[in-house]
């Protein structure tokens, strides 16, 4: 009898967040090689094989690949990485659930606002401003005004600004961290709160997989806030779907997605949802383990068997259509302040408690932590579910009272408490 070929899937970067993908391929039965430029990193360890070529060398990548005859190719977490993931298996004549021209509309802030409006979803109020910054056409802003590389990723050359020489030297960072050496200057919305929301799309068809509240903590008046919690379900869940969510699903449907998993980022204002971000990918906070512990689907694994042109159909996740989330459950970062980390403890007692259902570190004891705008000084995220409102509250308290993390200097580190119970309620 012909035994059946292994299948083997090529995972794009060995960061801690992939330990999980690695660890749910392999589950699934399927052989697992994990590739980037950095010797030993998470991932590899938990790998059956390894390389160690950059996951931009496409070539190489390429003639690796036909070597291993690898069967598909697999990327997570960050946008970056979605590009060279298509342009991989473009060349090696593999699926991906992502067109060159979806990523440009995700990837271009510009393009996806011109997208936004044309299907009449919501966006951020802009600056059309000369990039000469002529001080009569500055004079015309409305201060705070954040400024943005059209083409960066994870929160990376954005500055808000309060006067006009901080605008000044704000468009000037934005254009260093640009590609094209383009930025775009917007209304800042002076708000600890918005909203995430995240969809899967199955054989053409849109999905709204959840709702949630993103709280946010903005530690200096020029970085952009970074998140402390991410709320599953919205407060504002019926408002969304009564006035955005038609717009979003026919926006995801104009630009001809398929198949995959995406996060749509908005502030929130006065009753009003303002549309800013896209992510064309799996979400770093792991969303999909929360939607497995409430629907019984693991979308996490959809993907991986869509990337190794295995059949989506047994993942029926149409029964779990806008934002069907019955259990309260959080996604938990936890941010740290400026200083070396000398010591973490009690981290393996949070991870036994029941309500916690996984957990990716960011950090560790060594590292030095400073605040820069990016994502840098977040230790790490859980993913927390409960019964009841009151239970996902005295969990997170208990997270926060057993994790200690000291710094060289014997402070803690831990920069704020995501404190639910002191919230407004919502309508």
């Amino acid at each position: 009898m012909k035994s059946i070929k292994q299948k083997k899937i090529l995972i794009l970067s060995g960061i801690a967040h992939m330990v999980n993908v690695v660890e749910t391929a392999k589950r699934m039965g399927y052989y697992t090689i994990v590739t980037d430029k950095a010797p030993g990193s998470p991932a590899k360890k938990v790998a059956d094989k390894s390389y160690d070529i950059s996951t931009s060398e496409i070539d190489r990548l390429a003639e690796m690949a036909r070597h291993e005859q690898i069967d598909g190719v697999f990327n997570g977490f960050d946008d970056l990485n979605t590009w060279n993931a298509l342009a991989l298996c473009e060349k090696l004549g593999l699926p991906y659930y992502a067109t060159e021209e979806q990523l440009e509309i995700c990837s271009n802030k510009d393009q996806f606002k011109e997208h936004c409006r044309k299907f009449g979803v919501p966006v951020s109020e802009e600056y059309v401003i000369d990039a000469k910054l002529q001080d009569e056409d500055i004079a015309k802003l409305t201060f705070p005004v954040i400024i943005k590389p059209v083409d960066s990723y994870a929160s990376q050359g954005i500055t808000i600004c309060y006067t006009p020489e901080e605008l000044k030297a704000g468009y000037e960072k934005a254009l260093d961290y640009s590609k094209s050496g383009n930025a775009i200057i917007e209304r800042f919305i002076d708000t600890p709160y918005g909203t995430m929301m995240y969809y899967t799309v199955q054989n053409g068809e849109v999905f709204l997989s959840a709702v949630t509240d993103r709280h946010v903590h903005q530690q200096f008046k020029e970085l952009p806030p970074l998140p402390i919690a991410v709320a599953f379900p919205s407060m504002h869940k019926e408002l969304y779907l009564e006035k955005v969510d038609p717009q979003i699903r026919d926006m995801l449907k104009g630009m001809g997605i398929q198949n995959g998993v995406l996060m749509i980022q908005a502030l929130y204002e006065e009753g009003e949802f303002f549309i800013y971000e896209m992510g064309f990918r799996i979400s770093g906070s792991q969303h999909y383990t929360i939607v497995e512990q409430q629907t019984g689907i693991n979308l996490l694994e959809m993907m991986l068997d869509h990337a190794l042109g295995e059949p989506i159909d047994k993942y029926d996740i149409s029964s779990f259509d806008d934002s069907y989330i019955p259990r309260p459950s959080c996604n938990l970062p936890i941010l740290l302040d400026n200083g070396i980390i000398a010591k973490v403890s009690g981290l393996e007692k949070v991870l036994a408690m029941p309500q916690v259902l996984s957990f990716v570190g960011c950090r560790h004891a060594g590292d030095v932590v400073e605040h820069t705008g990016s994502y840098s000084p977040m230790f790490g995220r859980f993913n927390i579910t409960a019964d009841s409102l009151d239970e996902l509250h005295e969990t997170i308290d208990a997270i926060y009272d057993t994790l200690t993390i000291t710094s060289t200097e014997k402070r803690d580190m831990v920069l704020v408490r995501y404190q639910p119970k002191a919230l407004p309620v919502y309508e």
